[in-house]
């Protein structure tokens, strides 16, 4: 199939479809996906009819496309984001056990400039809890990505800078770059990221980064935390001793088929 007019690969069409389901949309009509995809209804019709053939979508009784049994299989294969949470499952659990609270483990996607979340456990179901499997957070305005950020090379922290205005969290705060720095600085002093009622006003983050091989970050291991249960007396030696740990597992198992994260190969 060649690419369409505009000069658009047939794989940037397939991946608009796929990126158009989420969390709250986990079933669309072809009407649908040509609209949130941005694609003629007859486009959307074609690829949609190609993806059920391969598998990587599946139709419903009611006329609806959901993600197909192909590509959640492949998505199950051998990864680095599938080695890597593997990996994390202990330290989480140990966290989640210790604090009796919300857990996460998360990378930067340096092409689009967010971080995402591999595998979370959950203490106490919050909507003030914005982190999710799979799901998006701003670099800089979340503890995760302060706490991968502070420990990248210079030139990665001043990538961000430069699109921190992007960033509604950042503007609506009236941050500077002088203040982006600052914080940066204080995360890599402290060895750890908190962040207190940024994205939502009754939860707090904390995060800790884990590094892989040449200390390069591969992630950070996270709790969020309500507002009024802040305690980082306790919870910040927790969690660096959790991440300090899955770093300290990944550096060991160099010597066997433990692969570098992309993140941290696009950062270096």
């Amino acid at each position: 199939m060649a690419n369409s007019r505009s000069g658009e690969s047939v794989v940037q069409r397939l991946t608009r479809i796929l990126q158009a389901f989420d969390a709250e949309h986990p079933r669309l009509t072809a009407t649908e996906l040509a609209e949130r995809a941005s694609l003629s209804l007859s486009t959307a019709h074609r690829l949609l009819q190609d993806m059920v053939l391969e598998g990587l979508l599946s139709k419903t009784d009611q006329n609806q496309y959901e993600i197909g049994l192909t590509l959640w299989e492949l998505t199950q294969r051998s990864s680095f984001y599938q080695e890597f949470s593997q990996a994390a499952k202990p330290f989480l659990e140990g966290m989640h056990q210790t604090l009796d609270q919300n857990v996460s483990l998360a990378i930067l996607d340096a092409q689009a400039g967010s971080i995402i979340y591999l595998e979370r456990l959950v203490s106490h179901p919050d909507p003030a809890d914005l982190t999710k499997i799979a799901g998006r957070l701003p670099v800089l305005s979340s503890a995760p990505g302060l706490a991968m950020v502070a420990f990248s090379p210079r030139h990665v922290q001043e990538r961000y800078l430069a699109a921190a205005h992007r960033d509604r969290w950042i503007t609506e705060r009236g941050l500077t770059t002088d203040d982006l720095r600052r914080t940066l600085a204080q995360v890599r002093a402290e060895g750890y990221a908190h962040s207190r009622a940024v994205l939502h006003p009754r939860s707090s983050g904390t995060a800790a980064p884990v590094f892989g091989p040449q200390g390069k970050v591969q992630g950070a291991l996270s709790v969020v935390v309500p507002v009024d249960q802040i305690n980082l007396a306790v919870q910040v030696p927790v969690l660096r001793a959790a991440a300090h740990g899955l770093s300290q597992w990944i550096s060991h198992s160099v010597q066997r088929p433990y692969r570098e994260g992309p993140a941290s190969r696009e950062l270096s």
